[in-house]
């Protein structure tokens, strides 16, 4: 297989147009929960936000820590010009190694300060739930991973997702379908921001879980209900 570094974008965005990690996961969840919170800049705590904050508090504390097998960093800034993302990693682990590169000569390694030898990177992303069905955590990290490798011009095999409800770890692959689906959310998530335009709301089961539901009105609005009408419908009722 092709190195999977090298496929996809060319081009390189500006400041202006870097867009953060996070929003990746919104755009997924849901575009309307994306654009509210990138573009009209709402945001409100529910019970799984706040848990959550308060998890990336203690694991973003800046703490480096050594072992034997592995040292870690945590809070680590990250971005990508190619792909105009930006954000910060839980943690990234660095392993020892012996070589720079694999066996067909793609760097897998890189050098630290007040480190000796080669140590392979790794993203770990925590999530206070447990695993899903669904892409979007394995998604937000392949994200990391690709501004890692861009950062430290190295290509990253896996990395993994620490979830505390059930203090289980899965190790995910960052193969060619895992990179291409992430490649195609940034794309899709850079043209949704750009265009500055809120989808229309609609109504799913996933409502129930969003902070924004009582800001997003889902839930009183149909489908084809436009802002102007449900704005005319509620002015007309302040005013009787």
């Amino acid at each position: 297989m092709s190195n999977p570094s090298a496929l996809g974008n060319n081009s390189m965005y500006s400041d202006d147009e870097m867009i953060m990690i996070s929003a990746l996961q919104h755009y997924l969840f849901c575009p309307r929960q994306c654009a509210l919170i990138h573009i009209e800049h709402i945001w409100a705590e529910n019970y799984l936000t706040a848990s959550g904050k308060v998890m990336h508090e203690y694991i973003d504390s800046g703490i480096k820590e050594s072992r034997q097998q592995y040292y870690k960093e945590s809070a680590v800034k990250l971005f990508s010009r190619r792909w105009g993302i930006s954000g910060i990693a839980d943690v990234i682990e660095f392993h020892p190694c012996k070589f720079e590169n694999d066996e067909n000569g793609i760097k897998r390694a890189v050098t630290l300060q007040k480190h000796s030898g080669w140590w392979i990177p790794s993203p770990v992303e925590y999530k206070r739930g447990k695993s899903k069905t669904h892409n979007a955590d394995r998604i937000q990290l392949c994200a990391q991973a690709i501004c890692l490798e861009e950062m430290l011009s190295v290509n990253i095999l896996h990395g993994n997702l620490f979830y505390y409800s059930d203090r289980s770890r899965e190790k995910v692959l960052f193969d060619y379908n895992l990179r291409q689906q992430t490649h195609e959310v940034i794309l899709k998530t850079h043209e949704l921001l750009q265009k500055k335009e809120t989808p229309p709301p609609v109504l799913s089961n996933l409502c129930k879980a969003c902070s924004l539901n009582e800001y997003c009105l889902s839930g009183r609005t149909e489908r084809s209900y436009s802002v102007s009408c449900w704005l005319s419908k509620n002015i007309a009722e302040l005013v009787k």
